[in-house]
């Protein structure tokens, strides 16, 4: 969430900000509501003052008329401060000055990476996967409605040997290996940012717990209420359940955009100053997966009116997708500055000893539907058998799913 005496001071700067942002939010009037509570305040703390004041007189008839007004008094301030802070959560993060501007179609390509292995006419990942033997989409469907699939045989084996493979470089690097529940209440929810223009995509139960779609969110309410140290980085895995829901027509078929996935996703709690260095690092890191795994991708800079409410700068890796002669996002990074923290109230201690809100990012270390269909067409060969990359290889007992006859 924002801070609004922030926005009193920057006014103009934050207008110029969410329009960049295409965001439709009125400030003024949220300034103008925050003059009156901070009013409303003052004045609840000098009935305060006067009444600890008659109470040391022990003036009783004037401790209780003061208290009497008091008590109307705070409950409206408490009532004004709840409808602040829920405004201040559905106001988005401003973009970093080198974010460019524009929407979808307006990010920044970055660079590109790898050559695609050539195939005559490269087959996708819906016919390598049902004549491997290792998708069912079919029965999917059957068993849950579209957009949900099962995995099976090598195909199981092969989403293990991802995330084994993931763990043990993200290990080496200092991350934390985190499973975390996949229910979160609606504190946590908000604070992640993920119950205002995006509260459609979320599933909830009738227990007011919302499913995860991102193990951003359980590893962010991790810390919730809590002074930490800095720098703190984790790889937490997770299942991951969407709604899909302003998505009708997109990726219909496939295990593309789908209402369950798994995924290892990474979490860094720094400084302020570290964000930009280590927003870097992650998208490093990310890069370093895909060459490993050999797949071609291009990394792109996300145009202001295409980021979230949470993220101010955010950096997409596509993967080349040989039977769509596309690129198509696989990962995603975000620096979320101190726009998570300020509502999950997670601070650090700063070099003059006082407690300062963290900044936070995320980005995805491996995302398994996505990265099957971009593993399994990359690595495809003529005669429909898939190739294993060899750095999977010392996590499975086979280097190559043949068709099965």
């Amino acid at each position: 969430m924002i801070d609004i005496k922030q926005v009193k001071e920057n006014l103009d700067e934050w207008k110029s900000g969410l329009k960049r942002k295409g965001a439709d939010v009125d400030l003024d009037t949220l300034v103008s509501e925050y003059d009156a509570w901070l009013s409303l305040s003052q004045e609840v703390e000098g009935l305060r003052a006067e009444r600890n004041e008659a109470a040391k007189a022990r003036d009783i008839e004037k401790g209780k008329a003061v208290g009497q007004k008091l008590s109307g008094l705070e409950s409206e301030l408490k009532e004004k401060e709840e409808a602040l802070n829920a405004k201040a959560r559905m106001v988005p993060n401003l973009p970093l000055s080198d974010v460019p501007d524009g929407g979808e179609d307006d990010a920044q390509l970055l660079e590109k990476s790898g050559v695609a292995h050539e195939v005559q006419s490269p087959k996708d990942h819906i016919e390598l996967g049902t004549t491997l033997g290792i998708l069912d989409i079919e029965r999917g469907v059957k068993t849950s409605g579209a957009r949900f699939y099962f995995l099976k045989n090598e195909g199981v084996e092969l989403e293990f040997a991802l995330v084994r493979f993931v763990f043990d470089l993200l290990k080496a690097e200092g991350f934390e290996l985190l499973m975390g529940p996949q229910l979160v209440n609606r504190s946590v929810m908000e604070a992640a940012g993920y119950l205002g223009q995006a509260e459609d995509e979320v599933y909830k139960t009738n227990d007011d717990l919302y499913l995860i779609g991102t193990s951003e969110q359980t590893t962010l309410g991790y810390h919730m209420d809590e002074v930490i140290e800095v720098p703190k980085r984790y790889a937490a895995f997770s299942s991951c359940f969407r709604r899909e829901a302003g998505s009708y027509g997109k990726d219909v078929k496939g295990i593309i955009r789908t209402h369950q996935f798994d995924k290892v996703e990474m979490f860094s709690y720094v400084a302020p100053e570290m964000a930009e260095v280590e927003h870097e690092f992650l998208v490093s890191l990310e890069e370093e997966i895909l060459r490993k795994l050999e797949i071609p991708y291009q990394k792109i800079l996300i145009a202001a009116g295409d980021l979230g409410l949470s993220a101010a700068k955010k950096i997409d890796l596509e993967s080349w997708i040989p039977s769509q002669q596309k690129y198509r996002e696989t990962h995603s990074c975000s620096n979320c500055t101190d726009w998570q923290a300020r509502g999950a109230k997670i601070r650090y201690k700063n070099d003059e000893g006082k407690n300062e809100l963290v900044y936070t990012l995320n980005g995805t270390a491996i995302a398994i539907g996505r990265l099957l269909v971009a593993l399994l067409e990359n690595h495809q060969q003529e005669d429909g058998n898939v190739n294993i990359p060899a750095i999977l290889h010392p996590y499975l007992s086979f280097r190559e799913i043949k068709v099965k006859s």
